[in-house]
């Protein structure tokens, strides 16, 4: 953790900080990607600010628009910033990330500071203390993004809250700097941790195996959507011997139960692709069938719900109840902020192949559908495609796909059923634009998928988890936030498929590492992702 350093800093984080309205605590960070503007002086919504702040749409790492600071400019040691509040208890840790950089125009020279502060505050809102990083300084290279994290100390005694603070510290002789920020998460790692809650819904434990890859069978309970009745049993879903995926809607005894899986590899950025066997359009107008991006959040309100928090993006092929609807939506959330839904007809034939996919990344969400499998695109069997710019699209944080059949407004007439033939991924598109209709060239070489490391945090040790398509050259290591070389997991070539890994929490020379967060990244060819991990001690 960093330390208090000067006298003058002190005095300016307690004044300017303090000064600042109080807010009321929440327990999930709004916005953090800065896309959507404030009101009344607010230069983005949930965002609280101070001093000299405005926005720029200049190379943002996430979305459209990102967080500027700039130096206060007062002559004396001042700070300038966003902040947020978040409801904690005492002891608990957080973890917290950003992006940061500055440029030629105004960067940071002398002893001026981009900072990310976590301010520990009791039930009045008073300061007991905190803790300040530098993010960046004058020794930081222009136009580079820092992504940076840290694990906070305990919450002290008698904490009620604890701040989020994103700035820039100027000293007095110092040139007013601008500084950039994007893509900020302020987690709390008290039980259950956010890790955790991913799983909440799906407590029988079911898994099954579907086109290479593992995903957990929802249920059995009652669960969002809907709620509904889901039944994580082989007669509602399962594999079959060709491993296409069904999932039922059906009536058991008394009960009407629905179907849900979920991958558990998180992929991040990249076109999913979904073919399906049949046909979506005589679906009952009462059911829904969803390709779908999600994360569970540490809360769930739909008051939350204006700025996306669960990351969500939708393919749907439902009638929503009303038999005249369009069969087909491609969707951003909230669906209900305008031009975040686009709805279309299509019309199919027995056992018909269809594909249906979405190309995410920084910028957009590329959705498709499709006649054919998934390397049958091209405009001549294009169904319907749309691009997606807006405001939510979701951020690269954990959000996993899930596949479900569910009850919209009461049971089906029938029993109804989605047959799946296969998923495939395909990495992000390198320069969007990309093609809509058009596939991707694959890059040469393996390719493959890094799964979150488990447990996250951890002590002792802990399992990372990696696809590979082909055979050939791996690099797999840990790294601190610095981007200094912690540890080397695996160098050399590797065998197609899964692989798995262990790291007890030790560096190259066998020394225990110090408690914080690490990147553990994965290479492969051209190719490399990269995910973070939190070691306790």
């Amino acid at each position: 953790m960093a330390t208090l350093r000067t006298v003058p800093i002190v005095i300016v984080l307690l004044l300017g900080l303090c000064s600042v309205r109080a807010a009321f605590a929440q327990c999930i960070l709004a916005n953090p990607s800065f896309e959507i503007a404030g009101s009344a002086g607010q230069t983005f919504a949930g965002w609280n600010q101070f001093g000299p702040v405005g926005s720029t749409t200049t190379n943002p790492t996430h979305g459209a628009v990102a967080a500027r600071v700039s130096g206060p400019n007062t002559g004396v040691w001042d700070v300038a910033g966003y902040w947020q509040p978040q409801t904690t208890t005492p002891g608990t840790r957080w973890s917290a990330s950003v992006n940061a950089w500055h440029s030629a125009a105004k960067p940071l020279l002398g002893q001026a500071q981009a900072i990310l502060n976590i301010e520990w505050r009791n039930s009045s809102g008073a300061l007991i203390n905190y803790e300040s990083h530098t993010v960046a300084n004058a020794s930081t290279p222009l136009n580079q993004v820092q992504s940076y994290s840290i694990l906070s100390q305990p919450a002290p005694a008698g904490t009620a809250t604890t701040r989020l603070v994103l700035g820039v510290l100027q000293g007095p002789t110092d040139p007013a700097p601008d500084v950039f920020f994007d893509q900020a998460t302020f987690e709390s790692q008290a039980a259950p941790t956010l890790d955790q809650k991913q799983w909440g819904d799906f407590p029988g434990g079911a898994t099954l195996a579907f086109s290479g890859r593992t995903w957990r069978v929802k249920g059995p309970g009652y669960y969002g959507p809907g709620p509904n009745l889901f039944c994580d049993t082989g007669a509602c879903t399962w594999v079959d011997a060709s491993d296409h995926l069904h999932l039922t809607v059906q009536k058991i005894g008394s009960s009407w139960y629905s179907s849900e899986v979920t991958m558990e590899d998180v992929l991040g950025y990249g076109d999913y692709i979904f073919t399906t066997i049949g046909r979506l359009d005589l679906l009952d107008p009462n059911v829904v069938f969803g390709i779908f991006l999600w994360q569970y959040g540490p809360c769930y309100d739909v008051a939350n719900g204006w700025w996306n928090p669960y990351n969500e993006i939708d393919v749907e092929y439902s009638r929503w109840g009303n038999p005249s609807n369009d069969v087909a939506q491609f969707v951003a959330q909230p669906y209900d902020y305008a031009g975040n839904i686009n709805r279309f007809a299509a019309t199919f034939s027995n056992g018909e192949r269809t594909s249906h996919a979405f190309r995410w990344s920084h910028d957009r969400v590329e959705y498709r559908s499709w006649r054919g499998g998934p390397f049958d695109e091209s405009p001549a069997t294009l169904i319907h495609a749309w691009t997606y710019t807006g405001p939510h699209i979701p951020r690269p944080e954990q959000p996993r796909i899930h596949l479900n059949l569910w009850q919209f407004s009461g049971p089906p007439i029938t029993r109804q059923e989605v047959v799946l033939e296969r998923f495939t991924y395909g990495a992000p598109c390198a320069q969007p634009p990309c093609v809509i209709g058009v596939p991707d060239a694959p890059a040469p070489g393996p390719r493959g998928g890094l799964a979150p490391a488990r447990p996250n945090p951890f002590q002792g040790s802990t399992t990372i988890r990696f696809a590979v398509d082909q055979a050939g050259p791996v690099e797999l290591a840990i790294y601190d936030v610095s981007g200094r070389l912690v540890r080397g997991l695996v160098h050399g070539a590797a065998p197609a498929g899964d692989q798995q890994v262990s790291w007890d929490g030790r560096d190259d020379a066998g020394r225990h590492a110090a408690a914080g967060v690490y990147l553990y990244r994965l290479r492969l060819g051209n190719v490399v992702q990269s995910k973070r991990v939190i070691l306790l001690r």
